[in-house]
């Protein structure tokens, strides 16, 4: 089994539980109240922006022209193709990025942006997209399987964004740098790295969860 195989493995339980969340689930079946569903993009626009930073990371620190691009693309798609779909909605409630700037990220949030910051300041290749990687790859995961249970929800053009072929090929393009990147590894090493994916995802399960929580304005 591969570094990668070994990885993905043991994060599937995590994710198989942020699919039993109550968020995900009612998100699937079209149920899901707007109300929380406006919590989770306030809070995914705050996040989202440390997230690509983490990329323009990556983009000073690559090893070559090659890498370069790679990450440039996973910042491409933060900041066009997320943000795209995430503008939308927020137009819908009348909101703005600036809105949003004078929010206050919920705790789950502040955790998750604190451990992003944390493996930018390793300035390591290995431990940064061991950080990154739970994010866009459990996205897949999960949306493919909603996608595939879902027949009509209110909430399809988000879901269809992260359950298309193009995505889970992207992603697949990731995990083999990934792979390649932590090749070679002594076991001691590969260990530490797998405990940095497995806070990720745990982080994602606490991400989904804090959804049915509040976001209020600073000061309020």
């Amino acid at each position: 089994m591969t570094f990668m195989e070994e990885v993905l493995q043991a994060a599937r339980p995590v994710w198989d539980r942020c699919l039993e969340t109550p968020f995900l689930r009612e998100l699937r079946d079209g149920t899901l109240a707007i109300e929380r569903f406006r919590r989770y993009m306030i809070q995914d626009s705050m996040y989202l922006k440390h997230y690509a930073r983490m990329f323009g990371w990556a983009v000073y620190h690559a090893a070559s022209l090659e890498e370069i691009r790679l990450f440039y693309r996973g910042m491409g798609f933060v900041t066009e193709r997320e943000s795209a779909v995430r503008l939308s909605w927020l137009a819908e409630w009348g909101l703005t990025d600036a809105d949003v700037e004078e929010m206050d990220a919920l705790p789950e949030n502040l955790a998750y942006i604190a451990f992003l910051e944390t493996a930018a300041r390793q300035e390591d290749m290995a431990y940064m997209l061991m950080a990154i990687l739970p994010c866009m790859l459990s996205y897949s995961y999960i949306f493919r399987k909603i996608a595939a249970e879902c027949t009509d929800s209110v909430y399809r053009d988000f879901i269809a964004d992260y359950a298309e072929d193009a995505y889970a090929q992207e992603c697949e393009d990731w995990t083999a740098f990934a792979q390649a990147r932590c090749a070679g590894l002594s076991e001691e090493r590969r260990r530490e790295l797998r405990a940095v994916f497995e806070k990720g995802s745990l982080l994602e399960l606490a991400f989904w969860e804090m959804a049915y929580g509040g976001c209020e304005r600073r000061g309020k």
